[in-house]
């Protein structure tokens, strides 16, 4: 009699058990037959979000390699741009920004300027190469001089307009057989572009959308339109390599910019350039090249690690006020209010005002960020 009574909980249990067993079947069954029609929104926002930080990497590790170009003669003075294609400090440019130049002068992205000297430029054909040596290091652009072009192709055009150094416009390829005459300089097949090409603009990359590569050099613009034009680089390669190729480095001729009367106008524009730049690369987490902007004595009392870490909880950010403070003898003082996202010792994300006070000026020649202050 105890054993029959004993087995009657355990065979309840089992018999619940599987009557459980067999309800989530049939309920799972059902479920899986249904359609599935959950957004998800998650893998959408992923993506979006990847899409714009492709294109902001593309348009921020091509400025690198950019630069700005002027040169003086006794007549005028003339602003272009160009693009470093090698690690002998060769830059691609347009024949008419440096023609007849007496003194050339690069300006890279990070505030260095450098004495270039010309390897070859062209009579009919509006492009030509320079040379830096000091830019051996910079990591060259690169080049795609197989590309087939298409209309509607997305285009990046990279440039100094009106001095303006590394603007972007965005737009599309229109057209691929243009040809016409620029002051005794001949175009043939080139690129008509959505995007405007000014004044500074010319000798600036042209970027494809889909792969970061140049395809062309921003040479000329019809004013206050979106209508410009480009040569393509395949037409530009065999004769670069050749001038690249025979060129002696002793022959070559720099003027040094060392003695250059200080413009206080332009070292005030300079000097609020850098501080856009400075936290472009910050807001990107590309600290090596933040970095790489400051002075000497700032890199003795602060270690690229210690940099690094003070923005390690920084999520975003946005410039709400430029200001200069101060500006005399060559030093411009500038205050800075940021609006940041970080993430606190909870991990939750909180919204914080940073403000800077930083300190811009030459060393040896070469424009930098002198000093750098948080104030909370």
């Amino acid at each position: 009699m105890y054993k029959k009574r004993k087995f009657i909980p355990v065979f309840i249990s089992i018999l619940i058990l599987l009557t459980a067993l067999i309800i989530a079947f049939f309920h799972v069954h059902d479920w899986r037959s249904q359609p599935y029609l959950l957004d998800n929104t998650l893998a959408t926002n992923i993506e979006n979000s990847k899409n714009e930080i492709n294109l902001k990497n593309i348009i921020h590790e091509s400025q690198k390699s950019v630069v700005q170009i002027e040169t003086t003669n006794k007549l005028n003075n003339k602003t272009g741009s160009g693009f470093v294609i090698n690690n002998e400090g060769d830059i691609i440019t347009n024949a008419h920004v440096i023609e007849d130049a007496e003194s050339i002068v690069v300006k890279l992205s990070n505030g260095r300027q450098y004495p270039a000297a010309i390897v070859g430029i062209g009579k009919e054909q509006d492009f030509a190469v320079i040379r830096v040596p000091e830019l051996h290091n910079l990591e060259p652009i690169t080049i795609d001089s197989e590309y087939q072009a298409e209309i509607g192709d997305e285009i990046i055009a990279i440039g100094s307009p009106v001095g303006i150094q590394n603007s972007v416009s965005l737009g599309l390829v229109v057209g691929t057989d243009r040809s016409f005459t620029i002051n005794n300089f001949q175009y043939d097949n080139v690129f008509q572009i959505s995007a405007n090409i000014t004044y500074g603009n010319s000798g600036g990359p042209l970027i494809l959308r889909n792969s970061g590569k140049v395809i062309g050099i921003n040479s000329a613009g019809i004013s206050d339109t979106d209508i410009g034009f480009s040569i393509p680089v395949t037409q530009a390669k065999d004769q670069v390599e050749k001038w690249i190729k025979n060129a002696n480095n002793k022959e070559l001729e720099y003027l040094p910019v060392v003695g250059q009367q200080i413009n206080q106008q332009q070292l005030e524009e300079d000097a609020l350039y850098l501080v856009d730049y400075l936290f472009d690369n910050i807001s990107l987490r590309d600290y090596v090249n933040a970095y790489s902007m400051f002075g000497s004595e700032y890199q003795s009392l602060t270690s690229y690690t210690e940099f690094r870490q003070s923005f390690q909880s920084l999520l975003g950010l946005n410039t709400k006020e430029k200001s200069i403070l101060e500006k005399k003898n060559g030093i411009v003082q500038i205050k800075v209010d940021l609006e940041v996202t970080v993430r606190d010792e909870s991990y939750q994300e909180v919204q914080e005002d940073w403000h800077y006070t930083i300190v811009i000026g030459y060393e040896n020649d070469q424009l930098k960020i002198l000093k750098m202050s948080r104030s909370t």
